[in-house]
């Protein structure tokens, strides 16, 4: 069972262990029962032209991520964290929108909806035991340049702007980059982190007004900084309120963005360690109705036969 898959898949709750489950239970582990009921009405709607009702080798498969969601549960708790309502009912959202034609009530509909609010449930266990940690507001960069091949170029270039060049139409008539080029070279007010490094540290090192000059991977830069900072009046004099609050709030959701991608490891490392610990500590908690199939410890499954 890997960590993508219980990222992605839907679980059950279930009780199991090496002998038959209980008489009315099709399995069983850590306390939760999947009622017999329940599984024929999943596999008449999973295969209903199969007399026999679905494969063997589907039902094990569908009773395997039962035990495995169910454990996970009873390990969430013990942790804190409950599926509640709410995870139920985003999991029937996310369910009914990646397929329209989802039925909450039919055979099989009420476990996948389950499944999923478990794994929504340890996702919100993984952020509260690894928060975003604060970062710093991000700073918004307003700039031209002119992208040359040499620095050569790049100084000739700062040479015509010193004399009194207009710096739009020389980006129009030199500038290597196709895009900002016929727009005079205009970059727009992007936030921080939007650019390679080195312009980046070349453009924040240089005041308002100045020219700077790095060398990246496409070439060399002849940067015209016209504001940067935070998104403020005292910043960007030269923009107005609307805009201005519109980059305010880019910066925030990009800070956000960025403080939730710096706390992913951490919380892939803490799920990776929820799994390990619930096929270590739950294999032999769990029960299997043997006309379903048998219970292999070793691998954490359901087998459609028995074990050799």
């Amino acid at each position: 069972m890997s960590l993508v898959r219980f990222l992605a898949a839907a679980a059950v709750l279930l009780l199991v262990a090496s002998c038959g489950a209980s008489g009315d239970s099709a399995a069983e582990v850590a306390g939760a029962q999947y009622p017999v009921d329940d599984f024929e009405d999943y596999l008449a709607t999973a295969d209903p032209d199969n007399s026999a009702r679905a494969p063997r080798e589907a039902a094990a498969v569908w009773l395997t991520e039962w035990v495995f969601y169910s454990a996970v549960e009873a390990e969430l708790a013990q942790r804190g964290m409950a599926v509640s309502n709410d995870h139920e009912a985003r999991a029937v959202a996310e369910l009914t929108q990646a397929d329209p034609s989802f039925v909450p009530g039919a055979g099989g509909g009420d476990v996948a909806i389950h499944n999923r609010a478990v794994v929504l449930a340890a996702l919100e266990w993984a952020a509260r035991e690894a928060p975003a940690a604060p970062v710093a507001p991000l700073r918004h960069l307003c700039s031209r340049h002119i992208l040359i091949e040499s620095q050569a170029e790049a100084d000739a270039v700062v040479g015509l702007l010193d004399a009194g060049e207009d710096f739009g139409s020389l980006a129009a008539e030199l500038s290597l980059d196709p895009g900002s080029g016929p727009q005079g070279g205009d970059l727009g007010c992007v936030p921080e982190g939007s650019f390679v490094a080195p312009f980046e540290t070349a453009a924040y090192a240089t005041e308002p007004g100045g020219v700077a000059v790095a060398e990246s991977q496409f070439g060399f830069h002849v940067i015209e900084v016209i504001s940067s900072g935070p998104a403020t009046p005292d910043n960007h004099p030269q923009i107005g309120a609307e805009q201005l609050a519109r980059m305010a709030d880019d910066a925030e959701l990009v800070t956000a963005e960025r403080a939730e991608a710096a706390a992913e490891p951490q919380r892939q490392e803490l799920l990776l360690e929820l799994q390990e610990t619930v096929l270590s500590s739950y294999a032999s908690e769990v029960r299997i109705a043997e006309r379903y199939g048998y219970w292999d410890s070793q691998q954490f499954r359901v087998a459609p036969e028995p074990l050799g």
